[in-house]
C-alpha cells in the first residue's frame, strides 16, 4: 500500500493527545505570509534541511515558499492551520511529508527544524483553533478561553519523514503532523529513521504516537 493511501486511511486519528501538549512545544518564528485570494505563500528562499528516508538521513533542498490553502479558514499570520485537510492543492502531483513533533519534552538530537528557529520556506505560525474542543477538558477550561493562544501558534520544532524520493526531483509535499508524547519513543523513531517504522507504530495504536493530523500546508523541495 502506498504512503498516500495509508495517510488517507489514518487522517481521522484522535487529535486531543497531540494537541494537548503542542502548546508546550512552540518555537519563535520570523517569516510572514504573502496572501492571495486562494492561497497563502511564504517568500521564495533557497536552502536545505535534513530528513529521514528508509533508515537514512537525506538532504531536502527548498526553492519555493510554503503554500497553504485559504479555502480552509486560518487565523494565523501564515494562513496555515493544523486539524483540517486542504481542499485545493498547488499541483496535481504531490507526496506526503510527515513531521514528528516532540510534545512536552526536549530531545537529545538536533532536530531537522529546531525549536526557536523557522526553517527555510516553512511557515512561522499555525492556527490550532480546530483543536480547542479537544484541549478544553484537559486544561479544565473552555474552548473559548483557549482560542486566543491557538489562533497564531508558533510552529514547533520537528523532524521530517518521507516515503518516496520522487527520483530526486523537486515537488510539492502534503504535510501531516504526528505527535509523540514520550521521549524514549521519539528517540526510537529517530534510530530507525523510517516512515515505515513510524507507520507501524501508528497502525499498532502505540499510545505515545498519534496522527497523522492533516493540514492545509504544502512544502516544496527535492530530496537526495
Amino acid at each position: 500500500m502506498s504512503a498516500r493511501s495509508i495517510l488517507r486511511r489514518r487522517s481521522t486519528a484522535l487529535l486531543a493527545p497531540v494537541a494537548a501538549v503542542m502548546i508546550a512545544a512552540g518555537a519563535l518564528g520570523v517569516s510572514q505570509a504573502v496572501a492571495t485570494t486562494t492561497a497563502s505563500h511564504g517568500p521564495n528562499e533557497y536552502g536545505m534541511t535534513m530528513g529521514n528516508y528508509h533508515g537514512d538521513h537525506v538532504d531536502l533542498t527548498y526553492s519555493h515558499g510554503y503554500w497553504c490553502d485559504l479555502s480552509v479558514a486560518a487565523s494565523s499570520t501564515s494562513g496555515c492551520e493544523v486539524g483540517s485537510k486542504w481542499h485545493a492543492a498547488p499541483s496535481a502531483q504531490h507526496d506526503p511529508l510527515i513531521i514528528t513533533v516532540p510534545l512536552g519534552f526536549t530531545v537529545s538530537h538536533q532536530m531537522d527544524c529546531p525549536d526557536k528557529l523557522t526553517c527555510v520556506d516553512h511557515p512561522s505560525t499555525l492556527d490550532l483553533t480546530r483543536l480547542a474542543p479537544a484541549l478544553a477538558p484537559i486544561f479544565k477550561t473552555t474552548p473559548a478561553a483557549l482560542l486566543p493562544a491557538l489562533r497564531n501558534f508558533t510552529t514547533p520544532g520537528h523532524d521530517h519523514f518521507i516515503a518516496d524520493l520522487n527520483e530526486g526531483k523537486a515537488e510539492w509535499w502534503d504535510v501531516y503532523v504526528v505527535g509523540v508524547t514520550d521521549r524514549a519513543t521519539y528517540d526510537d523513531i529517530q534510530v530507525h529513521q523510517s516512515y515505515k517504522y513510524l507507520h507501524a507504530l501508528l497502525k499498532a495504536k502505540n499510545p505515545h504516537v498519534v496522527g497523522p493530523i492533516p493540514t492545509n500546508l504544502f512544502l516544496y523541495f527535492r530530496s537526495v
